[in-house]
């Protein structure tokens, strides 16, 4: 039986020593920017890239996010071919908040993505993951 991963609730997290500021932050050209940037690094299991992509670079160590990585890369051994959005729910003001899920075999990730449209580019607010999904469908 698998382990379930930690959550990862940015705007919650009060961390020492932070990984350096010039890493990309979590604004994207459009809609079809982000996805395919989390989509790419999700299914690769690239998740310092992602955690650092969609905002954790001012909210994790490099030692966490080290440790983080070591952790999904035991959970799950293989790239995820399949992913497939699970919910979106479109609030006011172009604020979308949305459940997917990343998979290969019976082997399953979750991702939440809280994201507001404006301005013409996609700002990821809060970005989370998961091997339980109640974990992440709760937050809807």
């Amino acid at each position: 039986m698998r382990s379930a991963l930690l959550t990862l609730p940015f705007a919650a997290m009060l961390l020492a020593s932070p990984v350096a500021a010039q890493q990309p932050d979590s604004v994207f050209n459009d809609y079809a920017d982000m996805r395919a940037q989390m989509d790419e690094l999700t299914k690769t299991r690239n998740i310092q890239q992602l955690m650092l992509r969609f905002g954790g670079a001012d909210e994790m160590t490099t030692v966490q996010l080290d440790n983080l990585d070591a952790q999904v890369e035991q959970i799950y051994a293989v790239d995820f071919e399949q992913v497939s959005v699970l919910r979106r729910t479109e609030h006011d003001n172009g604020f979308y908040q949305e459940l997917l899920a990343y998979w290969t075999g019976l082997n399953y990730l979750y991702v939440y993505v809280f994201y507001h449209e404006r301005d013409g580019k996609i700002v990821a607010i809060n970005f989370r993951f998961n091997s339980d999904f109640n974990a992440l469908n709760n937050l809807f």
